[in-house]
């Protein structure tokens, strides 16, 4: 339960004295993670001093690390200094002692002025010295006592002296492991009953005083935003940005993971697609811009929304899928066609078949009777002409869509797209130059392309914007990885484009009408997408709270948003997605698979090449990086997240790549 600091302090009549934790208690930060300091210190290095710099930030934590691994084979209750640390980051980097103190000097003004204060704690001290009591910050930290009152005062907390201030490398203990509590009993002199901690870490500010018998109280508020800390560079700058400020701007409310996605990487997504589409127009000469359904639709709002009545290029919505575009083009039924509309393990009916092709199928057996997907392949072969003569039909109302909003008009389009294989696109760009005799091209602006994309390049231009078929095998596995999470969440209120009407009804598009999207919409994915609409057009007008511009959005800032939350997302995020399911068949009539898979039976002792049936299974169907959060956080399926790790390395919570 929270209170306001009368309330608190009210139900411990009996204190004298006040200790606090000092970061994310007393202070935070305008970045969303302690890391992320280094991010800001890497970015003014390099930008003031040049590459020398390059990867300071992740080294830094690294330098800390092994610091700590050195003191402890001194004394395991020791903290480490900021000298001790600095030295191994010396080594590290080869770095001279002027370059070391330039690096010192950096981190410590950075820490200085991202500084602010946290409200509850700024409260609650000013209550307690109000009422004349005690006060003692008490921290685990490597900076000295002084460094904290700098902080403070940034902060605005000018009443904290050093005298006031207790910290772990200047005290030969830490609060995780209870010596320092010790040392404040002696330091202080007051009893232990006496005295109330207020502070976030269950361990440190909680369980550690309790043994003693202090008094304690847990606000973690500050910690909300917090990820796996390895992660940190500059290009996770404008997204820790963005969760800082939504942070504290829920401070006050309950913590809304469906806005924090929304208003945070997805918002900077969906604004680094209409970037991207920015630096085309200002390249070439463009006919035409068109936001792909389903996952340009939250793009498309925003473009209405911000640069509509400034860019004169007309900016279409496109009724797009791989069901329309892929069988509008089917001029006989080979294994290609087979493979693409037939999944590997799927049952269907021959009228659901037929449905998906817009045809009756002959079926010897029955149109309602469930076949394998072998079966329905070799039906599929039988009724080649039907097929090929209703894909026809489909050409023929595609093409009358397609000059209904201009695409055909001669000239370069720009079609933008989450992604992944292109083949879609690809199909789409071959009915416009035929439709156009040639003298339409269409350029494809994809979020991420994943390497089934190469072959697609001959048949039109394309470009991955945070990373592409040609980018590092490791990296197209990590996208792997990912795809599912994000098209379950850049998605459009309506379902998949299943065919058009005919010249009579305008070539009207005709959707799919899936329940479990319907209601996953209604319930939870649309909520994210209204904070993505109004944070990302923020962004574009330039007048986003968070001091996020459209400028910053590289590819590299584009990448590491994809990372950040699709590879390590916290455990509000995990149990966030797991209440959703996933629609991939090709017509988007079947209710989905959980995005987070269920662990397999005595997986503890799972063999290896059950493990990478598993794993081949995951990469495939669900999101694989967040069930193995889930997993890893459960004793017994615990093993196999590690052991998954362990074989693929690309699945561990670390995504940067940094020389050491």
């Amino acid at each position: 339960m929270l209170y306001s600091a009368t309330e608190l302090l009210n139900k411990h009549p009996h204190i004298e004295l006040v200790t606090f934790d000092f970061f994310d208690t007393l202070i935070t930060r305008t970045v969303s993670q302690p890391t992320h300091v280094f991010a800001e210190v890497e970015h003014q290095l390099v930008s003031s001093f040049g590459e020398r710099w390059k990867g300071f930030s992740y080294k830094r934590v690294r330098a800390e690390q092994r610091a700590r691994a050195v003191a402890a084979q001194d004394d395991s209750y020791r903290d480490v200094t900021f000298d001790e640390i600095l030295n191994v980051l010396s080594t590290d980097m080869d770095l001279s002692v002027a370059e070391i103190e330039l690096a010192a000097q950096h981190e410590m003004a950075t820490e200085i002025a991202l500084v602010k204060a946290v409200p509850f704690g700024r409260d609650v001290l000013d209550e307690v010295q109000r009422r004349g009591m005690a006060v003692m910050i008490v921290s685990d930290n490597y900076m000295p006592a002084r460094h904290l009152v700098n902080m403070a005062h940034a902060a605005g907390l000018t009443n904290i002296e050093v005298s006031h201030v207790m910290v772990s490398c200047e005290h030969g203990g830490m609060k995780h492991n209870g010596r320092l509590w010790r040392e404040v009993l002696e330091y202080s002199g007051v009893p232990a009953k006496k005295i109330l901690h207020i502070g976030d870490d269950r361990n440190a500010d909680v369980e550690q005083p309790s043994r003693l018998g202090i008094a304690t109280y847990r606000d973690p508020r500050m910690r909300a935003s917090h990820r796996f800390p390895e992660n940190t560079h500059p290009s996770v700058l404008p997204l820790s940005r963005l969760e800082a400020w939504l942070r504290d701007d829920m401070y006050a409310s309950e913590w809304e993971t469906s806005r924090a996605l929304g208003a945070g990487p997805i918002a900077l997504l969906v604004a680094s697609q209409i970037a991207d589409v920015c630096d085309v127009i200002g390249e070439r000469d463009v006919r035409g811009v068109y936001f792909a359904a389903r996952d340009g639709w939250l793009a498309h709002q925003v473009w209405d929304n911000t640069l509509s009545a400034s860019i004169s290029i007309p900016a279409h919505y496109l009724a797009f899928s791989r069901s329309i575009f892929g069988r509008a083009s089917i001029a006989e039924v080979n294994d290609h066609v087979l493979d693409r509309f037939v999944g590997q393990n799927e049952q269907l009916t021959p009228r659901q078949l037929g449905n998906r092709f817009g045809c009756e199928l002959d079926a010897p057996d029955g149109v309602d009777v469930v076949l394998q997907a072998d079966q329905l392949r070799e039906l599929l072969v039988v009724n080649e002409r039907v097929v090929v003569e209703a894909s026809r039909a489909l050409r023929g109302r595609v093409i009358g869509y397609l000059r209904s909003i201009g695409i055909t008009s001669p000239g370069h389009h720009v079609v933008v797209d989450l992604g992944w294989t292109g083949a879609t696109l690809a199909d789409l760009s071959d009915i416009v130059r035929e439709a156009s005799n040639g003298e339409a091209t269409v350029e494809g602006r994809f979020l991420g392309l994943y390497w089934d994309a190469t072959p697609h390049r001959t048949r039109l231009a394309m470009r991955g914007y945070a990373v592409d078929d040609l980018d590092a095998t490791e990296n197209n596995l990590r996208l792997l990885g990912v795809i599912r999470f994000f098209e379950t969440l850049m998605t459009a209120p309506h379902g998949s484009v299943t065919d058009f009407a005919d010249a009579d009804g305008n070539f009207t598009p005709l959707f799919a009408r899936s329940d479990i999207e319907t209601a996953q919409y209604s319930a939870v994915i649309g909520m994210v997408g209204e904070a993505a609409i109004e944070s990302a057009s923020a962004i574009v007008r330039g007048d986003h709270p968070a001091s996020v511009t459209l400028d910053e959005l590289t590819r590299e800032v584009a990448w590491a948003t994809m990372m950040q939350v699709g590879q390590t997302p916290r455990k509000d995020e995990v149990a966030f997605m797991s209440r959703l399911r996933h629609v991939a068949s090709v017509d988007h009539q079947d209710d989905g698979i959980p995005l987070i898979a269920r662990a397999p039976r005595s997986s503890s002792t799972l063999p290896y090449s059950r493990t990478q049936v598993l794993f081949r299974d995951l990469m495939n169907q669900y999101w694989p990086q967040g069930t193995i959060r889930a997993w890893e956080r459960e004793k017994k399926t615990s093993v196999l997240a590690d052991n998954i790790m362990r074989y693929w390395p690309i699945m561990k919570h670390r995504w940067i790549e940094v020389d050491e």
